[in-house]
């Protein structure tokens, strides 16, 4: 098991990558704060655990599968996934244009530091957050990336972190507070668990028994996609393992109802970043 800490275990791979450590910037419980945007397929990260940090990692594009603790996180756009120190994770298959933000928070005895550290450990594994998250993750790193650590600049950035940390919390209280029904946890396991079944959007609004705007609107809230996009995402998902089975491209698009196999391997590389015969083909497939 890796044990890892500082800004060197993000080395970018085949992703553009912005890593800053801010203690420079007078926020040393920061040890690394950056963006990574994937330009091609990545293959999953060793398992490892953050010595003494909080990991936050923000999805701004795309969507990867996080696991942890023997289960599997599906980070969709706006969802925040929380690793705390010691719990031992990987991040599996990337596909291209994957892209997210994260951040290390290391405790520290300071009073505020504390009272961050403390909500900090309280926060759910998966949530969805607002925007201005990401505004935040966008105006620290752009600062950063000027190098200007004039007082003023230190004080824009202590600033920004403190907002960000609070923003966090409080998404997250916002969605405790803003439970889904459970019907839209059924729904969901239903396409996990039966992605080759058929769900019209006005059956599943009946189900609800909320309006089709609430009903789209709730779901990309609990979800990070829409209903039609899940029900892909589930399938191609599902697809990789009857791929690695055996069952040739034509038999997967069948199964799913795909019209032809060209349309499927064109839905396959837009939610993996490559065709279904070059994921086959790749060392570990």
């Amino acid at each position: 098991m890796k044990s890892l800490d500082f800004s060197d275990e993000f080395t970018p791979r085949a992703y553009k990558a912005k890593v800053f450590n801010l203690r420079e910037f007078g926020v040393p419980q920061v040890p690394v704060i950056g963006r990574t945007d994937y330009r091609q397929v990545d293959v999953a990260s060793p398992w490892h655990v953050h010595r003494n940090c909080i990991e936050f990692v923000y999805c701004a594009a795309g969507a990867c599968v996080y696991e942890s603790e023997e289960r599997r996180f599906n980070l969709t756009p706006g969802m925040m996934f929380v690793s705390r120190p010691h719990e031992a994770h990987r991040q599996l298959e990337c596909p291209k244009g994957y892209a997210t933000f994260y951040m290390l928070f290391r405790p520290s005895a300071n009073e505020t530091i504390r009272w961050f550290a403390n909500r900090f450990a309280k926060l759910p594994r998966l949530f969805p957050c607002s925007r201005p998250v990401a505004v935040r993750f966008v105006k620290i790193i752009a600062l950063a990336e000027t190098g200007d650590a004039s007082l003023g600049a230190r004080i824009r950035i202590q600033t920004l972190i403190r907002s960000l940390w609070l923003d966090i919390i409080d998404s997250a209280s916002l969605s405790v507070k803003q439970k889904v029904p459970e019907v839209f946890s059924a729904i969901a396991e239903r396409m996990q668990a039966y992605p080759e079944r058929d769900y019209p959007l006005d059956d599943l609004v009946t189900e609800s028994g909320v309006s089709k705007a609430s009903f789209i609107s709730l779901f990309k809230m609990a979800h990070g996609l829409t209903p039609h996009a899940y029900l892909l995402h589930c399938r191609i998902e599902e697809s990789k393992r009857l791929l690695k089975d055996g069952l040739s491209v034509k038999a997967v698009a069948d199964r799913f109802g795909f019209p032809t196999p060209q349309h499927f391997s064109r839905t396959f590389r837009n939610f993996v970043g490559i065709t279904p015969m070059k994921w086959l083909s790749r060392k570990g497939a």
